[in-house]
């Protein structure tokens, strides 16, 4: 199981509606991570990484736009549990 499927499954057995409410879609597996598109009737629109930091066995998430190509960082949060997963992308996404 790569650590894409393992970050999707966490978030689905936290909330099973959570994914749904944020509008995924455009899923993607990145190295040591996965990314997706926020979008729908949310707070904020844009785009979501977790990757693994393997070293602390912790997630790092970061939230982003893309304009011309060039990624604007709207926020990027640390040392995430993987119970916590839900809670900071919700926080920002909403």
């Amino acid at each position: 199981m790569s650590v894409a499927e393992i970050i999707l499954k966490q978030i689905n057995l936290a909330d099973r509606a959570a994914m749904m409410a944020w509008g995924v879609k455009e899923i993607v597996s990145i190295d040591n991570g996965v990314r997706f598109k926020s979008t729908g009737m949310v707070r904020w629109k844009g785009y979501v990484e977790v990757v693994l930091d393997e070293g602390k066995d912790l997630y790092n998430i970061e939230f982003f736009k893309l304009r011309k190509a060039e990624r604007k960082i709207t926020k990027r949060v640390e040392g995430v549990f993987c119970d916590e997963l839900v809670p900071n992308i919700d926080s920002v996404v909403g």
